[in-house]
């Protein structure tokens, strides 16, 4: 009797925890991105929702608006074409903070008041504006979805505003079993990649720079080492590396100082200088990031003026201009002409290295496993994966070709990965359109019947 009395009450218990259970699930989202074409006007209770006062003006919500009185947008955006387009920026009228982007075409925004809202698409110089009726715990497309942005925007416009693809990985360490190579620093050019690797597992910790073909990782030679690689004269501390316009590799050793490599015949000279994290040259200046800050240097990375007001938090890059950028936490800083200011202050968690593509200025950015895109006035253009294990370092080559040096979990799985260059787009391949839909908004001027070029994304100058 006593077991049945305990079975009874542990019955009535899982069903009690199986009630509060149900009564915390959200009910089901009917409607999906690949059913959001038609959904509303199939859905007679969704063109029956009157609409309720507008929260988002005020500091306070009205009492029409209570807790569990809103829903979810979800939809499409797509070129006048009909394709697909990534990375449009899609935010909430009255209320720009509520913002999401489009991700290969699909969007969602959570958490709107219920009522009558509208978006905001902006892709480029580009404008269109959606309403869209919200219903309580429902996720519900705009009218007119998918959305279409008025605008002939070309092929190589759009492939600009998707992420760069992987085309390649290098193995690191390529050598004997006498160094387990891993990297901690990229620079490229004329064909040639060099890595700064450090070797911590071994009887003798050590550094050295490696050399290899950028296209497909071959010719692979340790460069900084004598007596057949038996020595070496950098050390595990090594970190950051660069070319400066010499053509001499200047690297930067966290405890050492740094040391000159001569790309010849790989001689490595000791300067007389304090420890550093990261160097950057380009535009005759070269910058070197450490404990102290950042400091101005001239082409040998010995002598240094520090540059107030920036304490970076990551490795920095110079443009072909001598413009630096540095990370400082969340943001990332510009340093034009001694001056440091603010260049790029959202989209960022923990950027750890930043890299300039010369052909137009594009900034990327390493912010943990992630690799973000900007154009050259900071605007956020694209983000993907760096493919890496432990991203360290990224580069980018004259042909702005990207290489990300992924640390690994050791030796045998360290790598850099590669990645093709993002196109350079031109003026002529994003037009205004002939007319406008009805109900569309668009920021561009009146037709004059010939093409109007736009910057999407910024183009080069």
């Amino acid at each position: 009797m006593k077991n049945i009395k305990f079975w009874a009450l542990g019955l009535t218990l899982a069903a009690s925890l199986t009630a509060c259970s149900r009564s915390n699930t959200l009910p089901p989202v009917p409607y999906y991105p690949t059913s959001l074409m038609n959904a509303q006007q199939n859905d007679p209770n969704l063109m029956n929702v009157a609409p309720v006062a507008d929260p988002l003006s005020n500091n306070t919500l009205p009492t029409d608006v209570t807790l569990g009185q809103v829903g979810s947008i979800v939809g499409q955006v797509v070129s006048s074409g009909g394709q697909p387009l990534h990375n449009v920026e899609i935010s909430l009228e009255g209320n720009p903070d509520i913002k999401t982007t489009s991700r290969q075409g699909a969007f969602t925004l959570m958490n709107i008041p219920a009522g009558t809202q509208t978006l905001v698409f902006r892709f480029g110089q580009l404008e269109t504006k959606a309403q869209v009726t919200v219903v309580p715990n429902r996720a519900v497309p705009p009218q007119n979805n998918p959305i279409r942005m008025q605008g002939e925007i070309g092929s190589k416009a759009l492939e600009a505003a998707l992420p760069n693809k992987q085309i390649g990985a290098f193995k690191v360490d390529q050598d004997s079993l006498l160094n387990l190579w891993q990297p901690v620093g990229l620079a490229a050019s004329g064909g040639t990649l060099y890595v700064a690797a450090i070797d911590t597992r071994s009887l003798i910790k050590k550094g050295t720079v490696i050399k290899m073909n950028s296209s497909d990782g071959s010719g692979w030679k340790n460069m900084a080492s004598t007596w057949l690689g038996l020595r070496h004269p950098l050390n595990a501390t090594t970190r950051g590396l660069t070319l400066n316009s010499a053509g001499q590799i200047l690297v930067v050793d966290e405890k050492s100082g740094t040391f000159t490599i001569d790309t010849s015949n790989g001689s490595v000279t000791k300067a007389d200088s304090d420890g550093a994290l990261d160097i950057a040259s380009g535009g005759n200046k070269t910058y070197v990031y450490g404990l102290g800050g950042v400091a101005e240097s001239d082409d040998t990375g010995v002598s240094r003026t520090l540059v107030s007001g920036v304490n970076a938090s990551g490795n920095l890059t110079v443009d072909k201009t001598g413009n630096a950028y540095v990370p400082v936490q969340n943001k990332i800083y510009k340093i034009e002409g001694s001056t440091p200011s603010v260049f790029i202050q959202e989209y960022l968690n923990a950027p750890k290295d930043v890299a300039v593509d010369p052909r137009n200025g594009d900034l990327y950015v390493l912010d943990g496993g992630e690799i973000k895109r900007f154009d050259k006035n900071g605007e956020f253009i694209v983000n993907f994966g760096s493919g890496a294990l432990d991203a360290v370092s990224i580069c980018i080559d004259e042909e702005g070709t990207l290489f990300v040096a992924d640390f690994s979990r050791d030796y045998r799985s360290a790598q850099v990965i590669k990645f093709e260059p993002a196109p350079v787009v031109d003026a002529s391949s994003v037009t205004a359109p002939a007319a406008m839909d009805s109900g569309m908004t668009d920021t561009l001027p009146t037709d004059t019947g010939s093409d109007l070029s736009l910057d999407l994304p910024e183009l080069p100058q």
